[in-house]
């Protein structure tokens, strides 16, 4: 009986052939992940170059795009990572905090320019967004 083959998800399928092979993950980028990326450093270069010597414009911009950067790694890991796995779950950290940070950094530039009422409204709306995220990565059950 030990030698008996296990049963297969797919009853069609011959049980004397060969086990399909795992997908490799292939390690070169999409072409439109490359142009997103080309796209999205062409915008910090001429972001740059528009806000010449103002550093707090400067130092703005190349948080944004770095921690755009970082999101798609973080998105990229999480969507390969396996699940239940521990990998999964960091990734999923990452996506939250730096969706976050994000979203926090461009509520904090648009409030600045806002009236008091209209910067506290935008500060709720971008907590209620951050908690809703919060809730659907991590408490909200996948059905």
């Amino acid at each position: 009986m030990a030698n008996l083959p296990k049963p297969s998800a797919d009853p069609h399928r011959d049980p004397a052939a060969p086990a399909p092979a795992a997908p490799r993950r292939s390690r070169r980028l999409p072409c439109v992940t490359v142009a997103i990326l080309l796209g999205l450093a062409g915008n910090l270069v001429l972001c740059v170059r528009r806000v010449g010597d103002d550093c707090g414009a400067v130092a703005f911009v190349g948080f944004t795009h770095l921690n755009l950067l970082l999101l798609f790694g973080a998105i990229r890991r999480f969507e390969v990572s396996p699940q239940e796995s521990p990998a999964r779950g960091r990734a999923r950290l990452a996506v939250w905090l730096l969706t976050t940070t994000l979203t926090a950094a461009f509520t904090w530039k648009i409030g600045a320019m806002l009236p008091l009422s209209f910067a506290i409204a935008a500060w709720i709306m971008a907590a209620v967004t951050v908690l809703g995220g919060f809730y659907i990565l991590f408490l909200h059950d996948e059905k």
